[in-house]
C-alpha cells in the first residue's frame, strides 16, 4: 500500500509543471509494463485482455493507453466496450432492472461471441447502449483481425460471467486508484474518496447529474463494487495503480470551480455523507495554475479536455 502526504504534494507544486510531467511519466511506465506482461502472453497465443475497475479507476483511458502503446509497435488491437453489451431494460431479469452494478445486466453471450468472431478474423456487427433510452443505440460493423489484441474493457469483465468463456484466451488487467493520501493532521485519503471527487466532475459536465447525485449513488455503486467486481481482482495477472500524484490539485481546482461546489455540498451533506475529510483536503491544498496536461492524460477522463471519446 503506497502513502504519500499534503507535505510532498506541496513542495512539488513549487514547479508544478515538471512534477505533472514526472507523474504522467511514471503512469506511462506502468503501461509500458502491462503491455510488456501482453507481448509476452501473445507468444503463448493470448491475445484477448479483459480490462476492468470499480467505477471513477479510469480503466476507458487505460484501455486506449494500452491500444496506443500496442499500435505503436505495429500490433494490430481492436477495443471493445462492455457499456455496448448491456441489455435494454426490457430485456433485463425484473430483478435488476437498473441496476448497472449487478454483470445479469450485460448480454453476456453476445459480447463474448463479438470477441471470438473478431479473434477469428470475421466481421461482427457490434451493438451500441443507450443510456437514456434504455434501449439500443446504432451499431457498427467491425471488422477482426487474427492477429490483433482485442481489447474488453468493463466494470465486470473479471467477472466469472464474463471471464470464464475467455479465460484459457484471455490476460486480466485491473485498473483503480491504489495510493492514499496523508493529510496534514493525520487522515488517510482512501481511493474510494479519489474516486468519488473524479466521478462528480465526469458526471457533472458529462452526464448531467449533480454533484448530490453522484454522491447519493455511490451507495449503489459501492455495493456492486464489493459483491461483483472486488472478489475478483485475483483473475487479473497486472494491476495498475490510475493514480497521479498531483492528481488532488487538479480536482480540487476542478471541483471549486464549479458553481454547484458550494450550493450543493453544504456542511449539512458533506457530514452526512461522510465527506469532511475530502471536503477539507480540497479546501487546503495549492491551486494549480498550469494548463499543460497531457490530452492523452488519464485525468482527463474526468477533467476534460481528453484526446479521446468516452
Amino acid at each position: 500500500m503506497r502513502i504519500i502526504d499534503v507535505d510532498y504534494i506541496e513542495q512539488n507544486m513549487k514547479d508544478e509543471t515538471a512534477f505533472i510531467l514526472r507523474c504522467e511519466e511514471f503512469f506511462h511506465d506502468k503501461v509500458s509494463m502491462a503491455v510488456a506482461k501482453i507481448l509476452n502472453a501473445m507468444k503463448k497465443g493470448t491475445r484477448i485482455v479483459c480490462l476492468t475497475g470499480p467505477s471513477g479507476s479510469g480503466k476507458t483511458t487505460t484501455a486506449y493507453r494500452l491500444r496506443d502503446y500496442l499500435r505503436n509497435l505495429t500490433v494490430p488491437t481492436i477495443m471493445l466496450s462492455m457499456d455496448n453489451f448491456f441489455l435494454p431494460t426490457r430485456l433485463r431479469p425484473e430483478s435488476v432492472q437498473n441496476d448497472f452494478e449487478n454483470p445479469l445486466c450485460v448480454d453476456a453471450d453476445r459480447l463474448i461471441h463479438t470477441v471470438t468472431e473478431l479473434s477469428e478474423g470475421r466481421e461482427v456487427e457490434v451493438p451500441s447502449f443507450d443510456f437514456v433510452t434504455g434501449d439500443y443505440g446504432p451499431s457498427h460493423v467491425e471488422t477482426g483481425n487474427r492477429d490483433a489484441v482485442i481489447i474488453v474493457e468493463g466494470i465486470h469483465m473479471l467477472n466469472p460471467l464474463l471471464f470464464d468463456p475467455l479465460r484459457e484466451r484471455a490476460i486480466g488487467i485491473y485498473a483503480s486508484p491504489r495510493t492514499r493520501v496523508l493529510t496534514q493532521d493525520e487522515i488517510v485519503i482512501h481511493p474510494h474518496t479519489t474516486r468519488v471527487a473524479r466521478r462528480m466532475l465526469r458526471d457533472y459536465s458529462t452526464r448531467g447529474r449533480s454533484l448530490q447525485q453522484t454522491v447519493i449513488s455511490q451507495e449503489s455503486v459501492n455495493r456492486g463494487e464489493k459483491e461483483f467486481i472486488t472478489p475478483y481482482r485475483f483473475n487479473a495477472e497486472i494491476h495498475l495503480d490510475t493514480f497521479h500524484d498531483y492528481e488532488p490539485c487538479i480536482l480540487a481546482k476542478c471541483l471549486k470551480e464549479l458553481p454547484a461546489f458550494r450550493q450543493e455540498l453544504t456542511p449539512e451533506f458533506v457530514d452526512s455523507h461522510d465527506l469532511t475529510h475530502l471536503i477539507r483536503l480540497v479546501e487546503s491544498l495549492p491551486a494549480l495554475h498550469t494548463t499543460y496536461i497531457p490530452r492523452n492524460s488519464l485525468l482527463r477522463e474526468f477533467v476534460g479536455g481528453s484526446k479521446y471519446e468516452y
